[in-house]
């Protein structure tokens, strides 16, 4: 029994007749009503009954419908997957990846990589930037993406710098620091800095804090909320803050450091080096983000009054 002789018989029920069923298939009756005899041939059995033109199913052609459909809708699964795999997209994709990239761009982009490539499976975890790293490293995952620090190709790992990103330092309308014409260093140090949190060694920890009094948390977005909820002062991510800044959520502070750079990037496994699901998501990332640098508006003024994100 082949997949081709399914086909057939399941067209000519949807249609009815021979001829019907041919020209859904681009095929001949002739061809149709022979692949249609040798089925019925194989199996030893009458799938239909013939009156005049019209064909109508047995009770055993009736009896076999449903799976037959479930026969050549596996069939279709294994092609698509062998193409798949012809294709050079991965069957398995684990992804771990930072909050800096609001999560609306992230659901967009996925919903668009699973049109792409549907046989794709992926599974996505969300860690501070500090621990995307050792997550590739241990192999827990096959890809990162963040703003993770700067790191050399070495061993099995590939990195590499999609996109610059803006760093902000903003606080409340209301926080004491943004009532400032002028903030010094000894400004930010007198006041509760909201930073990020990693495990290191097992041990939770701080990242680079400014000042012995802060509060750190382990995903950008709750930094933003509990600034925006006047808890102290941050550095955040540009794509992060837009709308809060827009908003008039958040203010940049007017300190001399107050606008800077990170670097978004993707760090590879060996295993996913070269994968098309990979270069595509890489190829992505790195067009929103250019996309968002060339809607950026010059100065911390700007940025607080008048972001424009990228279309």
């Amino acid at each position: 029994m082949k997949t081709s002789q399914i086909k057939v018989f399941l067209a000519v029920v949807r249609n009815g007749t021979i001829a019907a069923a041919a020209r859904e298939l681009n095929r001949s009756r002739t061809t149709v009503s022979t692949v249609l005899a040798a089925l019925e041939d194989e199996l030893g059995v009458e799938l239909f009954e013939r009156s005049g033109n019209q064909l109508h199913l047995t009770a055993i052609g009736s009896a076999i419908v449903t799976d037959c459909r479930r026969f050549d809708q596996v069939a279709g699964q294994i092609m698509a997957r062998c193409q798949h795999h012809l294709s050079g997209a991965e069957s398995v994709l684990r992804i771990a990846r930072d909050d800096s990239i609001p999560e609306p761009v992230w659901r967009d982009l996925l919903k668009r990589l699973k049109t792409r490539f549907p046989q794709t499976s992926l599974s996505v975890y969300l860690a501070p930037p500090r621990e995307l790293p050792s997550l590739v490293n241990s192999q827990s995952v096959d890809v990162a993406y963040g703003l993770m620090p700067q790191l050399m190709n070495e061993g099995y790992q590939w990195f590499r710098e999609l996109a610059d990103v803006r760093m902000l330092t903003v606080a409340a309308p209301d926080h004491p620091l943004s009532q400032l014409k002028r903030v010094t260093q000894d400004d930010l140090v007198r006041h509760t800095e909201v930073t990020l949190a990693y495990l290191q060694d097992d041990l939770l920890v701080a990242e680079s804090p400014e000042t012995a009094n802060y509060l750190a948390f382990t995903q950008y977005e709750l930094i933003r909320d509990a600034v925006i909820d006047g808890a102290g002062w941050a550095d955040l991510p540009l794509p992060l803050i837009t709308d809060a800044l827009r908003q008039r959520q958040l203010t940049v502070v007017h300190h001399r450091s107050a606008k800077w750079w990170k670097v978004f990037s993707a760090l590879e496994s060996e295993q996913a080096q070269g994968g098309a699901v990979v270069g595509w998501l890489a190829d992505e990332l790195e067009g929103y983000l250019e996309d968002y640098l060339d809607g950026e508006p010059e100065g911390p003024a700007a940025a607080a009054a008048e972001v424009t994100p990228p279309p």
